[in-house]
């Protein structure tokens, strides 16, 4: 995890120590802060890598950040970034279209070619940020969804989106790459769900089967605690048949019941390591996650982590404890 934070920076450092944050943060930009004598001008982020994509937190006042023709001939970034909106507003503007954000929506753009991104006033965002190359690949004329405005109010799979990223930015999960791989690609697919849609006029660049198994890896994190989740009901909730869910899952390297054991076993463990969920026993989250079971989600855990679901849920507390002793 990085972070950067203008709360220790004396304040006439504050702009070029924001710029280079912000820099380091994402692509290469310009930025420009108001001089206020009334206040100083602040700014903080909080960025983090899971596997091929990057998630980051960014609380700060009103500025305007550029992405420059000049700053795209410098830099090689193909990036495509995923703003939600917190709290505040914000103007995207991109390829002569603008989005205008408030908290619960969200917006696509691209770093190949110049954007805009006005803050008037105190904001607060999550962002999504991918290589172009993995998207693309997904869609078709990615390019043409940016600064194309999605309300998660309206959308279930925007609003799934919003909640994983905020989620996984804010307790970042532990369980080594292979984890972080299997949430990345999930974040990727509920991405390309909630585009195709919002956006469903745009034509998606891979096959049926593809968009299909998109489709199903967001509708299965969305319900991933429901006990009676499986092959079944995932096919007649999308109106297919269990025979056309086998085949779009094909080539996946697990079977589509052991992602969702997998991905059930991944929440439940993040849940053991969060304070906030300290109160509640190791049958509670075992529950909660889907398992009817406490044996076999204990047998489950220690298969998938190494360690019992116990021992998680002690070294956490130990080290509590640790953080809460007086130096």
């Amino acid at each position: 995890m990085e972070q950067w934070s203008t709360t220790a920076i004396p304040p006439t450092r504050r702009a070029p120590y924001w710029m280079e944050a912000v820099n380091k943060a994402y692509v290469q930009l310009e930025c420009t802060v108001p001089s206020r004598s009334s206040a100083p001008f602040f700014g903080a982020i909080t960025r983090h890598e899971l596997a091929a994509v990057s998630l980051s937190h960014i609380t700060s006042t009103t500025q305007t950040v550029l992405r420059t023709p000049l700053q795209i001939s410098r830099a090689s970034e193909d990036i495509f970034l995923l703003s939600i909106q917190v709290a505040g507003a914000g103007k995207l503007v991109q390829d002569d279209k603008t989005a205008y954000l408030q908290p619960g929506e969200l917006a696509l753009y691209d770093s190949t070619r110049p954007y805009q991104l006005l803050f008037d006033q105190d904001f607060e965002q999550y962002v999504l940020s991918l290589p172009g190359s993995i998207l693309r690949n997904r869609l078709h004329n990615a390019e043409d969804m940016t600064a194309c405005k999605i309300t998660s109010a309206q959308s279930g799979t925007a609003r799934l989106l919003s909640h994983m990223l905020s989620e996984l930015t804010d307790c970042p999960p532990s369980g080594g790459p292979s984890v972080d791989t299997s949430l990345a690609d999930g974040l990727v697919s509920i991405l390309v769900a909630a585009l195709a849609e919002n956006l469903g006029g745009l034509p998606l660049q891979n096959n049926t089967g593809s968009v299909r198994r998109d489709r199903i890896k967001a509708y299965v994190l969305e319900n991933l605690r429901d006990p009676e989740l499986n092959i079944s009901k995932i096919a007649k909730r999308l109106d297919l048949t269990p025979s056309t869910v086998h085949r779009a899952w094909e080539g996946e390297a697990d079977s589509l019941t052991s992602w969702i054991w997998s991905m059930r076993l991944q929440g439940a463990e993040q849940d053991l390591r969060q304070q906030a969920h300290h109160h509640r026993t190791i049958t509670e989250i075992a529950y909660h996650w889907g398992f009817s079971s406490s044996a076999h989600f204990s047998r489950a855990f220690r298969r998938h982590f190494g360690v019992p679901p116990k021992e998680v849920r002690e070294s956490m507390r130990a080290l509590a404890q640790a953080d809460s002793k007086p130096i």
